[in-house]
């Protein structure tokens, strides 16, 4: 038997298909999404290319037209301060609990201070992410506007 049938024996994109199109070839999926993106893979459309027009720190800090955001390029300053100061907040935590008593400050330097650090980091962390991410959307968006992306 020569016609395995359709799928059989035929990598897809290649020749083959329903009995009787024989000699069709046709494209792997997600190829239209490829050849727009230049090539970008996965079925995705490539990242927007960074903007040329990004103000730096103090130029961003002091636009008055809010044209440019300051939040994205002090974030991760924010975040070690948090870090920092929770960190100290929680040492200074964990020694006021020795002036209770030994076993308390013991039991507050060992498992009260950590855990009361790392959700309070987590907590932070998160929030800094959805801001993040809202000024990531804002970007997408700024991108498919310019882009023709159905947005108007």
């Amino acid at each position: 038997m020569t016609d395995q049938g359709y799928g059989q024996g035929q990598p897809y994109g290649q020749q083959g298909g329903y009995p009787g199109q024989q000699g069709q070839t046709y494209p792997a999926p997600g190829a239209q999404y490829q050849a727009q993106a230049g090539g970008a893979g996965y079925g995705y459309p490539a990242p927007p290319p960074a903007s040329s027009d990004q103000k730096g720190f103090f130029a961003s800090l002091f636009d008055v037209s809010f044209s440019s955001f300051v939040t994205p390029t002090i974030i991760k300053v924010v975040y070690i301060l948090v870090m920092i100061l929770a960190g100290l907040g929680f040492l200074g935590v964990a020694f006021s609990g020795f002036t209770i008593s030994l076993a308390f400050g013991l039991i507050t330097l060992i498992i009260i201070a950590p855990l009361g650090f790392f959700v309070e980091l987590a907590l932070w962390r998160i929030m800094l992410e959805i801001f993040m991410v809202i000024f990531r959307m804002s970007d997408d968006i700024h991108a498919m506007r310019g882009s023709g992306g159905g947005l108007r």
